[in-house]
């Protein structure tokens, strides 16, 4: 369940930051995002739930995480900002 809300973070950050980050990626093929950026975006499901307890490991579509930073797939940029 902790994914999820990982990827629904993801999700809503990238529907709002995605075209900023696309007019900035040249021709990048993955981009870093740092964890904190998403904390706003994560809705916890308990006052004892955090996002840093669920990235550990976390794999979706491409995205990984390394270190304090989410690499995410401009392709997947292109998808999840462009839909209305």
């Amino acid at each position: 369940m902790g994914r999820e809300r990982v990827i629904d973070a993801l999700k809503r950050y990238l529907k709002v930051h995605g075209p900023r980050i696309l007019s900035n990626v040249g021709d990048q093929e993955i981009v870093r995002i740092e964890l904190r950026a998403l904390f706003r975006y994560y809705e916890r499901e308990s006052r004892d739930d955090r996002l840093m307890d669920h990235v550990e490991g976390f794999e979706w579509r491409g995205c990984r995480v390394e270190g304090d930073f989410l690499l995410v797939p401009v392709s997947l940029i292109r998808e999840v900002s462009s839909v209305e």
